[in-house]
This record gives C-alpha cells, sequence and structure tokens, in this order.
C-alpha cells in the first residue's frame, strides 16, 4: 500500500461486477482492521461507476486522448522535418555570411 499524495483519498477495494437495478438494497459490511481514529482521519463507503475512459468524469479520460493524439501529430512533424533538412548537412553555401 502506497502512501497517498494528499490528505484525502479514495482507495479501490472491490469491484462490482453484475448489473444493479435502481432501487435495489446493497449490504456492505465492515470490519475495522486500521484505527484512522486515532489522528482524526475519517472511513467511508463511495459507490461509483466507471466507463473505458476511467471514472464518472470524462474529462481525465478526454485529456489524455487529446494531449496522445497531439503527441502523436508532433512526431510526425519531427519525423518530416527529420528526413527533410533545409539544406544538405555540412553545406555552407547557403550561410548567410557566404552570400552575397
Amino acid at each position: 500500500m502506497r502512501t497517498a499524495a494528499l490528505s484525502t483519498f479514495r482507495k479501490l477495494w472491490g469491484r462490482i461486477t453484475t448489473d444493479i437495478a435502481s432501487g435495489e438494497t446493497i449490504t456492505v459490511t465492515i470490519a475495522n482492521r486500521f484505527n484512522s481514529y486515532k489522528y482524526g482521519g475519517e472511513k467511508r463507503i463511495v459507490l461509483s461507476t466507471t466507463s473505458w475512459l476511467g471514472g464518472k468524469n470524462m474529462f481525465l479520460g478526454g485529456a489524455y486522448l487529446g494531449i496522445g493524439c497531439g503527441c502523436w501529430v508532433a512526431s510526425f512533424v519531427f519525423a518530416y522535418f527529420h528526413l527533410h533538412p533545409p539544406r544538405r548537412r555540412g553545406d555552407a553555401v547557403e550561410l548567410s555570411w557566404n552570400k552575397e
């Protein structure tokens, strides 16, 4: 178990793989195996939905896809400039002090 970066964090404990109907009651049994109340900590249960992009908020998944596509396009631009240089290597004719 890694230390959390912030004071409030969520830790995935389990996953419900079956569909739950609206209004269905879910019973959870809790065993307190780590005393977090000693230093003022709290424990809560959060039931959340996830999608293929991550959590309920799709901004982070969309940001990952957008930045990934931007890096992909930038790699093609850099590859083009690498394969098609403006002048031959070692050719001093195009330098500004050699022009008349």
